[in-house]
Formats: structure tokens, sequence, C-alpha cells
């Protein structure tokens, strides 16, 4: 490779950091909403929402819709970074099985959070989302699909699989080892978050497993009904506390992830 291409390469991949703490913040943001909607729904009334329902919620607020641009823009700076985590895997992420594995997850969760910057676009616009039940959406279309069940069936054992991940993670204390300054506390935090992210995705993959295996776009799930499912309560208030500590862990990952730029 000519030194100016070199050039150029190392130009464009010193964009990278910055565009993954700013989708890492945005995203940290997300859930902040989440779960502190959640607590307050577990200590009095009121009912818990999803990413979707969190981010209508700022519709109404004092600069609502600045906010809902600015979270636009970084969850699509996470989607350019879950791009870059596919295809040019920057963290090396072990071999084999794994790093495939790892790279696959991360265009999924790209494409999860390339349709949630829409729908918060969308929100700081016209203050309508206009996407309906997104996950009874794109069940029903992948279930339209030459084996389209199975395909459902599949991603479904895929998200219960990765939330019992979370969950052994979270146990195993296996958190942090990416950030520069991660102490006792924070990793505390970042256990309870991952687990508690776990603990919510293990019923959606079953939901969404059920709705493949039965041919019923209907009996998916995401976040939002899963934490009704929970009732107002002390579980939802501790599961919200958990989804808000996976918020704060996000936004730790935007100032102390260490993140590697692909040569």
């Amino acid at each position: 490779m000519k030194p100016s291409h070199i050039a150029a390469t190392r130009e464009v991949a010193s964009w990278i950091p910055p565009i993954a703490r700013i989708g890492y913040a945005a995203k940290g943001v997300v859930y902040l909403l989440v779960g502190a909607i959640a607590i307050k729904s577990g200590m009095a009334s009121g009912s818990p929402e999803g990413s979707t329902g969190a981010l209508a919620s700022l519709v109404d607020e004092n600069g609502g819709q600045l906010m809902l641009m600015g979270i636009a823009i970084g969850l699509s700076a996470h989607v350019i970074w879950r791009a870059v985590q596919a295809l040019l895997d920057p963290e090396h992420q072990g071999g084999g099985a794994k790093r495939i594995a790892g790279r696959v997850f991360a265009a999924v969760s790209g494409l999860i959070y390339g349709s949630l910057a829409w729908t918060a676009w969308q929100l700081s616009q016209s203050g309508v989302s206009g996407s309906g039940a997104g996950h009874e959406v794109w069940v029903g279309r992948l279930l339209e699909k030459p084996l389209g069940t199975w395909l459902v069936m599949l991603a479904g054992l895929g998200v219960a699989i990765y939330g019992a991940f979370l969950i052994y993670k979270g146990w195993q204390n296996d958190v942090g080892n990416r950030m520069t300054d991660a102490g006792p506390r924070l990793r505390m935090i970042g256990r309870i978050g991952i687990a508690a992210r776990g603990f919510v995705l293990l019923p959606i993959g079953w939901f969404v497993f059920n709705a493949g295996r039965h041919y019923r776009a209907e009996q998916a799930a995401d976040t939002e009904e899963v934490l009704k499912m929970l009732g107002n309560g002390w579980l939802l208030g501790v599961v919200g506390f958990g989804l808000l500590a996976y918020g704060i862990y996000q936004l730790a990952n935007a100032m102390y992830r260490r993140i590697e730029r692909p040569a």
C-alpha cells in the first residue's frame, strides 16, 4: 500500500473512537430513560416503557425535540460503530466461532439501533414515530420469507441465549475489561446493569421463538411488554434500577472504553 493510501486510512480511522463514544453515550441516555420510567412505575403508578416509549416521553418536555435530535444523531453514530465492529472486528473478539458470533451480534445490534435512531428522528420532527409495534412488524415480515418460521425461531433462540449469557457475565464479574478506569464500584454497576438487561432479553427471546413456532407475529414481545408483565411493584422497580445501572455503564463505556482503530 502506498504511503498516501496508508495516511488516508489512518485519517479515516481516527474518526472511529469519537463516533463510538458518542454512540455509547446515546445508548446510555436511552436506558437511563427506560430505567427511570420503570422505577417510577414500580414505586407509584403509570406504565413502564420500552425504548420507543421512553423516547416519546421527551416530546412534550422543554427542549425535548433538541434532545431527540441529539439522541438520533448519537444512535446513528452507534450504528456506524456496530458496522465497523461487524466488518473489521477492531477489538479482536477472540477467534473461531466466538469471533463470528461477535460480528453477527454487532450487525444485528446495528440494525436495531438504526431503527431506534430513525424513530428518535421522527419524534423530533413530528412528535409521532409512525412505527407502530415495530417488533411485530419485523417478525411478521420475516415469517413471510422462505423458511421464515425457522428464521424467527432461530432469532428468538439467539436473543434468549444472549440474555442468558449477559446474566452469566454479570454473575461472573466479567465486565469492564475493556475500560481504562474500571474500579470496583463501576464494575458492580456494570454487573447489575448487564444482568438486568439479560433478565429482560431472556423472555423476549422466548416470546419471539414462540412467535415463529406458532407462526403468529403478535406473540412476539419487546422490552415494554416484558416490563409490563412484571406488574407495578417492587420487582419492576428492581429491574428498572438495573436498567438504569445499564445506562450508567454505557455512559462509562463512552468515557473509559479502550477503542482500537482498525489498521
